[in-house]
């Protein structure tokens, strides 16, 4: 059997031993451990990657909290293993001075005792107000290393980054007082899944798709997110935030950058962060006062979704009855290269839509109208439809040639379903965790990617600002398809342009059974 790409990988490198293992030891420190993200997600991704053989032989996990917890609690919401168990510690303290002072006796000592090297990695799993402070008091209690020390840390932090590019500069200054660049990993979980990553493969592995991928075949490209759901438990953070922070900012443009970027150099980290990096510096500035308008915003009142009624953003728990917080976005983003000159990329987003799933779709211009144009025949757009969840595909829109005498064309569509090759189970936060433990910061943003995204979007969050919709909002449904006037970021060319319809991608693929995320899988 030929050797896959990832046993070649952890064949040749450094950072795994021959039995799969990495081969540092390290103390993996969670600030905020007792919190909802903790549990849901990160104790459950190391308890996965532990059932799978993929963690040092010698770790620790420290869940740092300020409420008075038993494990049991914490590991409530899965089940794990003695063996889990085992590596896991609760520390009650917090981010005072004599709070790190405990943190750090309580490392010395787990590594003294248990023979691990101080190696850590801290996992800021905490609202983004304290991850300046954390990481300040990190650095006054002598809990981090020189870059060039013989033990390692470093430092994750959740996003948002900033809320502007005013707080985004300030948040990167103060993080880098403390640590050097190499040391932060800002973790955007999309990036940690397998359909986005997929992406570069796609591009830059197959010379019949990266050979048209220009402005010479490809007409436009729509990148949609929908989610069913409202603002739910996040009602707090969302109505300061917002769409256009909480998904355009940081996920969708992560993954516009990777349609879009040039082909790195390598396979390195740097390189392919670089290219990532030309592409936001070649966005053409928003202008605001153009007509069509490059954005609108939205906001769901009461609908119904599956038959079942729901109330509108202004009547869930924790949001104010006069907020003009937009549920949905829709932006016409153009890039000033070579490459991509004259081509629209249009970002769509919303919540309390009508079905969950988050597709990028590359339509192909249409051939000359010579051929079948006599027939009565209409050709459709050639499109590329990367399915990213909750289904992972890829789709091949073409036409062909009904069956008979006469020339009859419909449009067909070559599959391709994850599931139905590969184990999909892993959870996005296995891999970026497992990467933050290796040290590989490729899957990870890096600080000037950043703020140019701050920069591009800041015109349009400070104009929305200063413009609120008051009592045109709501102005559309639950459970509808978004705002009518979504329609506006649209710019027709030789053809009219329309948003797809999405839902036609759905249940291509078999329905994968939903499972416990910390239930190891039976091909793990």
């Amino acid at each position: 059997m030929p050797m896959t790409f990832d046993e070649k990988t952890r064949s040749t490198s450094n950072f795994f031993n021959n039995k799969g293992r990495c081969t540092d030891d390290c103390l993996i420190i969670i600030f905020g451990g007792s919190g909802d993200l903790a549990k849901r997600k990160l104790f459950p991704a190391l308890g996965n990657l532990l059932f799978k053989k993929m963690l040092p032989e010698k770790f620790k996990i420290i869940a740092v909290g300020r409420k008075p917890m038993e494990n049991k609690d914490l590991l409530s919401m899965g089940k794990y293993t003695e063996d889990f168990i085992g590596h896991f510690e609760y520390l009650q303290t917090d981010y005072s001075p004599e709070g790190i002072a405990k943190l750090k006796a309580a490392a010395e000592k787990i590594c003294k005792e248990s023979g691990i090297a101080p190696n850590y990695l801290f996992y800021l799993a905490i609202p983004p107000e304290g991850y300046a402070e954390v990481a300040k008091a990190l650095k006054k209690g002598g809990m981090v290393h020189p870059p060039k020390a013989a033990n390692w840390c470093r430092l994750v932090v959740e996003k948002p980054y900033g809320k502007d590019i005013e707080s985004a500069t300030e948040l990167n200054e103060n993080l880098l007082s403390c640590f050097v660049e190499k040391q932060i990993y800002r973790i955007d979980h999309y990036l940690g899944k397998e359909a986005v990553q997929n992406l570069l493969v796609f591009r830059f592995a197959n010379s019949v798709f990266e050979a048209i991928w220009n402005h010479h075949y490809i007409e436009h490209v729509q990148i949609s997110h929908s989610e069913i759901l409202g603002a739910e438990d996040r009602a707090d953070y969302f109505d300061q935030a917002g769409l256009l922070r909480d998904m355009i900012q940081n996920h969708l443009m992560q993954i516009f950058s990777l349609v879009t970027m040039e082909p790195p150099v390598s396979l390195s980290a740097d390189a392919i962060r670089d290219e990532k990096v030309k592409v936001l510096r070649s966005l053409r500035p928003l202008d605001l006062a153009t007509q069509p308008p490059v954005a609108i915003r939205g906001q769901y009142g009461p609908g119904a979704i599956k038959d079942k009624a729901v109330g509108g953003y202004r009547q869930e728990k924790g949001i104010r009855p006069d907020s003009s917080t937009e549920t949905f976005v829709a932006i016409r983003m153009n890039i000033d290269n070579f490459r991509w000159a004259g081509v629209p990329f249009y970002l769509r987003s919303g919540k309390r839509l009508g079905r969950k799933g988050t597709e990028v779709v590359v339509t192909f211009k249409k051939l000359p109208k010579l051929l079948f144009n006599s027939r009565g025949a209409s050709l459709n757009n050639n499109r590329i439809v990367f399915k990213i969840q909750p289904q992972e595909a890829i789709l091949l829109e073409l036409t062909t040639k009904n069956p008979g005498q006469s020339f009859e064309l419909s449009d067909t569509s070559m599959n391709f379903c994850y599931s139905d090759h590969f184990d999909t189970s892993a959870d996005a936060y296995e891999r970026l965790l497992l990467d933050a433990v290796l040290g590989d910061p490729t899957l990870f943003v890096r600080s000037d990617e950043t703020e140019l995204s701050w920069k591009y979007l800041d015109p349009l969050l400070k104009n929305w600002a200063a413009n609120a919709m008051g009592d045109k909002f709501p102005n559309y449904a639950a459970g509808s398809e978004g705002p009518a006037e979504a329609a506006g970021v649209l710019t027709p060319g030789e053809e009219p342009v329309e948003w797809l319809d999405f839902a036609k991608y759905d249940n291509i693929c078999a329905p994968i059974e939903p499972g416990n995320p910390s239930t190891p899988s039976p091909k793990a």
